[in-house]
């Protein structure tokens, strides 16, 4: 794949538009974070569904270039109750990023991918973003919604062996803005990073501990690799689709690495995004997260990423998101 239409196809969860959109006017008055209130027409003490609205012409023009025609979805009554619930069950360092750094959120119908996490301004180091999900996901649970997408990394064709996911009956939304929302704060709070000092590029504490025996950069792993077949998958470059008959094996290989699913190889962000929502999803929201692989109808293969010891010793690094005491809102 090399042409922008087909890259732009096989966009899924948590690419990010890199160019700023424009047009945003200016007030003063500084929050904690440093973002203006009231800059870029944001005020961080609105509520979460008042931020609902509709798609910033800057990114339906990239649909729209790549061939697409996504159109905005007008939600009803009992999707905005789905989204508010999907909000709530966020960890309360997410929900106090987001509602300093998450301008706005839209719903699209027809839309390729299930959410895309766009920066749209940016004051100093402060930045504002907005997020586009696809409206379908609010009518899908997890389990549903992770299925569809862990059966992307497969070739069709061979009905005697199946993969799905068991994600428990929430909805899609709450997994998918646990997910989105990672990249927000990760973005904003700069969780993976560093600073450049006399030429040298020099990691926080964070990103070194994160990135220890599994990143030497953002998309090359470090980590022993017993089973290179688990890194051939769809979402690392150069990766391609598995046949179903090797998916008792590929998981095998995913059991003997640090990575909680297939799509957190991909970039130590994406990394960090996976493993909190499924930490989240399962230790805090008390939710599964099994991958089953059957053959003929019979389970072959089941696994759970989140009780794997080398996932385990982890958990430490996931007190992050849910130290707040020492934040306070502005008042």
């Amino acid at each position: 794949m090399h042409s922008y239409k087909q890259i732009f196809k096989g966009l899924i969860v948590g690419i990010l538009v890199v160019a700023p959109l424009s047009g945003f006017c200016q007030k003063e008055k500084q929050n904690a974070t440093g973002v203006t209130k009231g800059q870029y027409g944001f005020d961080a003490d609105t509520t979460y569904l008042s931020r609902i609205s509709v798609t910033p012409p800057e990114i339906l023009n990239q649909f729209r270039e790549a061939g697409m025609s996504p159109t905005e979805h007008r939600l009803t009554k009992e999707e905005k109750e789905v989204i508010a619930a999907a909000f709530a069950a966020l960890p309360p360092f997410h929900r106090w990023v987001l509602q300093e750094h998450l301008k706005s959120i839209s719903f699209l119908d027809n839309m390729p991918n299930t959410a895309l996490t766009s920066p749209i301004a940016e004051n100093g180091t402060s930045k504002l973003y907005h997020i586009t999900f696809r409206a379908a996901i609010l009518h899908q649970n997890i389990s549903e919604w992770l299925t569809e997408k862990e059966r992307t990394c497969y070739q069709k064709g061979d009905s005697t062996y199946s993969v799905s996911v068991n994600g428990g009956t929430l909805s899609a939304l709450t997994y998918v803005l646990l997910h989105e929302g990672t990249h927000v704060v990760d973005g904003s709070m700069h969780i993976i990073g560093g600073d450049s000092i006399a030429g040298k590029l020099r990691y926080n504490a964070f990103t070194k501990a994160f990135k220890k025996h599994r990143w030497n950069n953002i998309t090359t792993i470090i980590c022993p690799v017993p089973n290179s077949l688990v890194l051939k998958n769809r979402f690392r470059k150069g990766g391609s689709l598995f046949r179903t008959s090797q998916a008792a094996e590929v998981y095998q290989g995913l059991q003997q690495i640090p990575f909680v699913s297939l799509y957190s190889t991909s970039s130590w962000h994406e990394n960090l995004a996976e493993f909190l929502a499924v930490y989240h999803l399962t230790q805090m929201l008390k939710q599964p997260f099994k991958i089953i692989v059957t053959k003929n109808g019979k389970d072959v293969l089941t696994y759970e990423p989140i009780k794997s010891p080398l996932l385990r010793k982890e958990f430490g690094l996931m007190k992050r998101f849910y130290q707040v005491s020492d934040i306070k809102r502005p008042g």
